[in-house]
């Protein structure tokens, strides 16, 4: 609110100027972190040509999980996937699940810890901000790895959490193994099933 002369518009002068930027990335359970930026939304053969960058020097087939955006669905991106023959496979996430995709803890953890944490000073620019944050978390292997322990994504790296059943939940600790279906409760040997 502001105030102004009778029959006159008042004018409130704004400082500093609004900037934006987009960005793709891809993580793996090994720690590897890709990412790129970009201007405006993300099309289809937006999609494509950041899909290119990616597989760009790759020798082994890469599974990419992509969440239900329409440029994702596109004809342009079904035809370059089929051109790649095997290459690349894109696995798509139910809609509305971004809890099942490692790569938004990323994201997550830019926007607690990084740019937007901070404002820009005079003659800042937010992409060279953005760049040197992404650039930095492709150095950390081990942050990456640690987005993998998250109980939702663990259906990537195989690593569930699961629990001694209610008979021995006081004394019980929770425990992670590797495991394919179900796990025995060490106490009396019942069938547990996983949590999640």
């Amino acid at each position: 609110k502001t105030w102004g002369k009778k029959g006159q518009t008042s004018v409130i002068a704004r400082p500093g100027q609004r900037q934006s930027i987009s960005a793709a990335s891809a993580v793996n359970a090994k720690g590897a972190f890709w990412y790129s930026t970009y201007q405006g939304g993300l099309n289809g053969q937006l999609f494509v040509k950041l899909l290119k960058q990616m597989m760009r020097n790759r020798t082994k087939p890469v599974h990419l999980v992509v969440d239900g955006l329409p440029a994702h669905k596109t004809k342009l991106v079904k035809d370059y996937v089929a051109s790649t023959k095997g290459r690349l496979t894109l696995h798509f996430l139910p809609g509305y699940a971004p809890e099942l995709n490692p790569d938004e803890l990323v994201w997550s953890h830019v926007k607690r810890t990084g740019a937007s944490r901070t404002p820009l000073r005079k003659g800042e620019k937010l992409s060279e901000k953005i760049k040197m944050q992404l650039a930095a978390i492709k150095k950390m292997p081990r942050l990456v790895r640690a987005f993998f322990k998250t109980p939702s994504v663990a259906y990537i790296t195989g690593q569930l959490v699961i629990r001694r059943c209610s008979r021995h939940s006081r004394s019980g600790s929770w425990r992670c193994a590797r495991i394919r279906r179900r796990s025995r409760c060490r106490g009396c040997r019942r069938h547990q099933a996983h949590q999640w």
